[in-house]
Order: structure tokens, then sequence, then C-alpha cells
């Protein structure tokens, strides 16, 4: 996992609205460390959101059966165009 920044707890108090701002424009991951050791990482909600989506897409066993069925379609080269997709 890339950190793109490292932040201490006690600089995190100080500049947590910088901190949160950063987040929403740029997204990305702040660790917070207290005496230099890794404790949290900060992430954007809008990215929380999305992994807590990827978390239940993959406990969901119907729905993996269904994404690996696919890519074995795809790798035999079982796939139509998406023209004939869409196609009257």
């Amino acid at each position: 996992m890339k950190i793109d920044e490292y932040v201490s707890v006690s600089a995190a108090k100080v500049r947590l609205l910088e901190v949160l701002r950063r987040l929403e424009k740029h997204h990305g991951k702040i660790m917070i460390t207290k005496n230099g050791l890794p404790k949290a990482v900060l992430i954007s909600y809008e990215d929380f959101e999305g992994l807590l989506e990827t978390l239940d897409i993959l406990s969901d066993a119907k729905t993996m059966k269904g994404i690996r069925k696919g890519l074995k379609d795809i790798k035999a080269g079982k796939m139509i165009s998406l023209e004939e997709t869409f196609k009257d």
C-alpha cells in the first residue's frame, strides 16, 4: 500500500482541517504516527465508501462466482462485441 504522507499525531491535531481538505481534493492515504510508529490511516470518505463496496462484492459468493465465470469466458474468447450486445 502506498502512503502519500506521514503525519505525527501531534501535527495531525494542529493540521487536521488542512489534512481533511487535502484528502477531499486529492484523495490518497495519510498515515498517522505516534512515537514514530504507524497507528492509523486517514482516507477520504469517498475512498472509504469505495473500499466498503469492494469488500461487500468480494464477500458475496454469488457475485464472485459470476465474476470468475466471466473472467474464464474472456480467457476462452467467449465474448460478443458491444454492438452485438445492443443491436435490435
